[in-house]
């Protein structure tokens, strides 16, 4: 997998997986156009997490259309690591465990070494497999690695907590696809 080159050994790993009644090729298109974040319980944990900044900052960074892309998400700070029509992989850098996130602008190229120290990098993927003549599965894996002791011992407090809404999201993405997905057939 491509994500493979970007976290060989990462700290913490979250996957998930569903069945699709769909063309790997309906899947990938799907993926882009699909409202992942339509679901209201992903719109309530997404709000949520980015209380800190409205209190901080006001509305001004919060995005106008409320329909969340994959495109959505790229905008919002995640860079594109690899996009095949197989497997796409995308990155954020930031110190996630902090209240407003404080990440970091996408750089391509700080994917290739070590993470720094006192930052941690997420790698994102989506897979997409065909299992059997119209059925495909898409998965989609979460990476993170840590660049010092701090910071993974910051991270897993803060992932500790996260992780089960985190996991739920990407549920839900899922699922969101899988409708898409019967919605062009």
């Amino acid at each position: 997998m491509l994500i493979d080159s970007f976290a060989p050994n990462p700290d913490t790993v979250e996957r998930h997986s569903i069945a699709i009644n769909a063309s790997p090729e309906t899947v990938y298109r799907a993926l882009w156009t699909a409202d992942l974040g339509g679901s209201l319980i992903i719109k309530l944990l997404l709000g949520l997490r980015a209380l800190p900044e409205l209190v901080l900052h006001g509305a001004r960074g919060l995005p106008r259309d409320r329909r969340i892309t994959l495109q959505t998400v790229i905008n919002s700070g995640f860079g594109i690591l690899a996009n095949e029509p197989q497997e796409i992989v995308l990155g954020i850098t930031g110190k996630f465990w902090r209240p407003t996130g404080n990440l970091l602008p996408f750089n391509r190229e700080s994917f290739t070494g070590a993470v720094r120290p006192g930052l941690a990098r997420a790698v994102w993927n989506f897979s997409i497999k065909e299992s059997s003549p119209g059925e495909t599965i898409l998965s989609t894996e979460t990476r993170v690695v840590c660049g010092d002791d701090d910071s993974r011992r910051n991270f897993r407090r803060y992932w500790f907590f996260v992780r089960p809404f985190s996991g739920l999201i990407r549920l839900l993405m899922l699922r969101a696809v899988r409708r898409a997905c019967g919605k062009t057939q």
